[in-house]
């Protein structure tokens, strides 16, 4: 028979930590955690390992997604053992601020949440992890999202994102889907990368989150 599972949820309450020099709040936060992770998690690193591809050489970002202020892109990803149910490469980038974006894989018929994942901007995640300093679970944005040996989604920062000009580099969407795909081992066909095109289909603006006028007097 086969097992069903519920993601469990744990409850972050607000906490503020004036001592760091600002006042860094959880609202009611839920830290993800799946139990079949736990049980196979050799499985789940070999979703993560073993390389994986996509076929599209750009991805096109027109369309919105579920979520009305996000626009969104699915990619099929071929896994040498993800044979169950299609692995997707889902790209979003936030409409009104397009250096805000998010590269996730997902494999449903394992988890239901993406399992791994990459933010450019956005909350501060608390791993709630035994042995560290609550400083030093603090992880900003940028940041990779994963799961450890207990199914508990955590964040990480790699050498990259640790390096201020490296960055800032990667502020830059189609540099940053290169250092996602290489973090989780993906390519496009046999050792390439696709290019990202965001609203190909209108003029193009670029949507920041700078005010384009901040240096412009009206008279």
């Amino acid at each position: 028979m086969k097992k069903i599972y519920k993601m469990e949820i744990i409850k972050i309450n607000l906490i503020y930590l004036p001592k760091f020099g600002q006042v860094n709040k959880w609202f009611n936060m839920g830290q993800k955690k799946f139990p079949q992770i736990k049980e196979n998690y050799s499985f789940y690193n070999n979703l993560l390992s073993e390389r994986k591809s996509i076929f599209s050489e750009v991805i096109q970002i027109n369309k919105k997604g579920n979520n009305h202020n996000t626009l969104e892109s699915v990619e099929e990803v071929i896994h040498p053992t993800a044979t169950e149910d299609k692995m997707v490469l889902l790209v979003d980038v936030k409409v009104n601020n397009h250096d805000f974006f998010q590269f996730k894989l997902r494999y449903k018929s394992f988890v239901p949440a993406p399992f791994f994942r990459f933010d450019s901007d956005g909350e501060t995640h608390r791993n709630k992890v035994d042995g560290i300093s609550l400083e030093e679970s603090q992880i900003t944005t940028p940041h990779f999202h994963k799961f450890n040996e207990n199914g508990i989604e955590i964040a990480y920062k790699t050498d990259k994102l640790l390096d201020p000009k490296e960055s800032k580099a990667l502020e830059d969407i189609n540099l940053c889907i290169i250092h996602f795909f290489h973090e989780s081992n993906t390519r496009l066909k046999d050792d390439d990368f696709p290019e990202i095109k965001i609203l190909s289909d209108t003029l193009g603006f670029k949507i920041t989150k700078e005010d384009p006028n901040q240096n412009i007097t009206f008279l």
